[in-house]
């Protein structure tokens, strides 16, 4: 940027000089001016020269993050281990996603697809569904789903055989939901 000190009367072609600033002082007005515009001769776009071009290309962009959430609401059921249950809904699951290759849903079991006592090796069995995919003998879904942008909304049930030998006690096993983008 080429700055050269100008005199003569505020308003004329070569004053950029206040009235009242020393001889040789800029106004800091004109150097805000004119730095926008040394900055914009400067940085010219791509095929043009310095003379300039009778058309200039811009390229805009816009970036729009992945965002996949999951959010439960546990249902009131009650499982009955002694008379057994089927199809029993014990939560909804609502995901969403907006990642554009899709998105993956996983539903894993602590203690491997069991309803245990606390401190107890093993328990009993059950089987998980969720929207009609049913878990591996491990407790664990894995559900791929396609790119749409709008939420959804899915329910996970639970069957667990009629136990009725089971010594008396709570049985529990916590389940993890976790959503990914592809």
């Amino acid at each position: 940027m080429d700055l050269k000190r100008r005199s003569g009367p505020v308003g004329s072609p070569g004053g950029t000089r206040r009235v009242g600033l020393p001889a040789g002082a800029f106004c800091l007005a004109s150097l805000l001016l004119a730095a926008p515009a040394a900055l914009a001769a400067g940085s010219s776009a791509a095929g043009s020269s310095a003379a300039g071009s009778s058309q200039g290309t811009l390229t805009l962009r816009g970036v729009v993050p992945a965002v996949c959430t999951v959010s439960l609401s546990a249902t009131s059921a009650t499982l009955d281990l002694v008379q057994g249950q089927a199809g029993t809904a014990v939560a909804a699951v609502e995901e969403s996603c907006n990642a554009a290759g899709g998105y993956t849903v996983s539903i894993a079991s602590r203690n491997g697809g069991e309803l245990r006592r606390e401190s107890a090796a093993s328990g009993v069995a059950y089987s998980l569904s969720y929207d009609g995919a049913d878990a591996a003998k491990s407790g664990v879904i894995r559900t791929e789903r396609a790119a749409t942008g709008a939420s959804r909304r899915g329910t996970l049930s639970l069957t667990v055989p009629a136990s009725p030998t089971l010594a008396a006690g709570e049985y529990v096993d916590t389940l993890t939901v976790s959503i990914a983008a592809k």
